[in-house]
């Protein structure tokens, strides 16, 4: 198979994949998508100079594609994001130097450059590709060795993913720098075997991406803490007819409860399930069916539910505020709703409430 029908296949196939999972769920795996994207720009952009140069891979390698180093980082950060990390503005810096050498890219190819230490910078870089390339994916799948979750099914093709890129560029630089494989059909092997990654990224996205346990560590001891709220299940009837196991609803519960105690994001007046869903990385129908069975009760009910909370709570420390201030900043739209919660919660309206709390400090002596 020539060189051009590889290329071609490859970035039609690219193109499949990224509407594949793109269709499903943007957001789950949106650092997978980009790289997937990053491949298609790359092996475009050498078509492009094999097509209009002679037909010939010797331009190729005079005028390396930027894209590839793209693809370091983009795993990187994939992993990031399965393993919880916030990914802050800090992080954005392993694209630097993507943007360096775009530059350079631009110059060489549509300006053209006088210069030969410069054209011959541009290409120094790209010889120290194999190690940048290798360096992130070992980084990556050391960090997901590091914090393996046995039960998560898409960590565990994850891990082999990046092992199997891993080994493929590895064996690669061998061949190539050792002259084991003739270039032309080393270039060739290279680039189909791009098909096999298309394969494990398709089926990664059809993978449900579970949350890893929530862990606290004690000395030598891991153990997995469960808030106060969560109820456990003592109807095992309910679960025999989930399609989720009980250990991924608690799970679930678990990492829900931590970000609704930890970062209070029931203050947004407009959240959703698909927000807490894309924070938390499942599915809107699995996050509401591990509320129902696991905390038995709907999103909205337990949403509101802390929100009253955090007006007690409020309400007590500055009882002089007025309570339309009050419940607007915990997180609710109507005075209605939030009423009609309150008087769920404590059994009392909340003007009683609050008129009980000033009498109370009033009466209560000044020491």
């Amino acid at each position: 198979m020539e060189i051009s029908g590889a290329f071609l296949a490859v970035i039609l196939e690219a193109i499949l994949s990224f509407f594949l999972i793109k269709r499903d769920n943007s957001k789950k795996n949106i650092f997978l998508i980009l790289y997937i994207v990053t491949i298609t720009l790359d092996f475009l952009c050498e078509y492009f100079i094999f097509s209009f140069g002679n037909k010939s891979t010797f331009l190729i390698d005079q005028y390396p594609s930027s894209f590839r180093l793209l693809k370091g980082p983009l795993l990187f950060l994939a992993g990031r994001y399965l393993l919880q990390h916030t990914n802050t503005w800090k992080q954005y810096l392993h694209f630097v130097l993507f943007f360096v050498v775009f530059i350079c890219n631009i110059i060489v190819l549509f300006i053209g450059s006088e210069s030969q230490s410069f054209h011959q910078f541009y290409l120094w870089i790209f010889k120290l590709y194999p190690l940048y390339w290798a360096g992130y994916l070992t980084a990556t799948l050391v960090e997901q060795i590091r914090h393996r979750d046995r039960e998560n099914a898409f960590q565990k093709l994850f891990i082999k993913f990046i092992g199997f890129v891993l080994s493929l560029v590895i064996l690669y630089a061998i061949c190539y720098y050792a002259k084991l494989v003739d270039k032309e059909l080393l270039r060739t092997i290279y680039t189909l075997s791009f098909f096999i990654q298309f394969a494990f990224l398709i089926r990664l996205n059809q993978i449900e991406k579970q949350p890893l346990h929530i862990q606290k560590k004690t000395e030598n001891t891991v153990v997995v803490e469960a808030p106060d709220i969560i109820i456990d299940a003592k109807k095992n009837s309910k679960y025999k007819t989930s399609v989720l196991s009980k250990d991924y609803i608690t799970n679930t519960n678990n990492r829900l409860v931590e970000l609704l105690k930890n970062k209070k994001i029931y203050t947004k007046e407009d959240l959703n399930l698909e927000d807490i869903s894309n924070m938390i990385h499942i599915s809107k129908n699995h996050l509401s069916q591990c509320i129902s069975e696991g905390l038995e009760t709907t999103f909205y009910d337990l949403i509101n539910k802390y929100r009253i909370e955090e007006f007690i709570e409020q309400i007590n420390q500055k009882p002089d505020l007025q309570i339309s201030e009050l419940y607007y900043q915990c997180g609710f739209r109507s005075k209605a709703t939030f009423y009609k919660y309150f008087k769920q919660e404590t059994g009392v309206n909340p003007n009683d409430y609050r008129k009980k709390i000033l009498e109370e400090k009033l009466i209560t002596p000044q020491i």
